[in-house]
Parts: C-alpha cells; sequence; structure tokens
C-alpha cells in the first residue's frame, strides 16, 4: 500500500510548486530525432523562471503580477518569455484544481532524488539528450 501525500491548495504556495518542478525532473529536454536548440531554450527560460519564483516567494495572489514583471524585466525577447510565464501560471492553477498532479510531482522529485537523475520518464541521463 502506497501512501501519498497530497498537500491541501490553502497550504501550496507558489514557490512549492516551483521547487516540486525544478525537482521533478521537468526541465530536461525529451529525446528527439530533431534540433533540440528550441527545445533547451524554453526550458532554460522556465528554469529561470521557476528560480526567481523561488528566490521571490510571492504570496499565491501575488503570482501573476510577479510573473507580469519578471517578463518586464527579463528583457527581450518578450514573446517566449511571456508565454513559458504564462505556462507557469496555468501550471499553478492546475496544481491548486488538482492536488493529485502536486502529489505525481512530488513523487518524481523524491524519486530522482533517490535515484540521483534529473529525467521524467525514469530513463538515466545517458538515454537522453
Amino acid at each position: 500500500m502506497s501512501m501519498s501525500v497530497v498537500p491541501s491548495p490553502s497550504i501550496l504556495r507558489p514557490r512549492d510548486l516551483a521547487l516540486l518542478l525544478l525537482a521533478s525532473g521537468d526541465l530536461r529536454p525529451r529525446k528527439r530525432a530533431r534540433d533540440q536548440q528550441a527545445d533547451r531554450a524554453g526550458l532554460e527560460i522556465k528554469r529561470r523562471i521557476l528560480e526567481q519564483v523561488v528566490a521571490i516567494d510571492p504570496e499565491p495572489e501575488a503570482l501573476e503580477a510577479v510573473l507580469i514583471k519578471m517578463v518586464d524585466e527579463m528583457g527581450p525577447p518578450s514573446g517566449p518569455i511571456r508565454a513559458v510565464a504564462a505556462v507557469v501560471r496555468d501550471e499553478w492553477q492546475v496544481a491548486c484544481s488538482a492536488p493529485e498532479w502536486v502529489s505525481q510531482l512530488l513523487s518524481e522529485a523524491v524519486k530522482n532524488s533517490i535515484d540521483g537523475r534529473e529525467t521524467p520518464t525514469g530513463g538515466n541521463r545517458e538515454n537522453r539528450d
């Protein structure tokens, strides 16, 4: 029997979600038979945004304003940064409405920590690019 801790949306903070996303291995490009440069650039933007959310530790109701400020401060090109910030905002909304997803992220983060790897699919670093 597996026991899973499901955080209540009322106690989950944007910083908590950012830490889970950083630790879950979600920021590694998937193995594909095409150029990964754009994927890597987008994942780097997401990593930077998540790290700033961790550093700022905004109140839940202030997250969107903080993300907008980040877009302005990160400078051009603002289109990709705005798109990634919107994804982070959407992930926050999902986390608040679907605690099972937060639980899944927590499981992935713990597994990656135990296994000493950063990949979300269970493969090791040598199998990913």
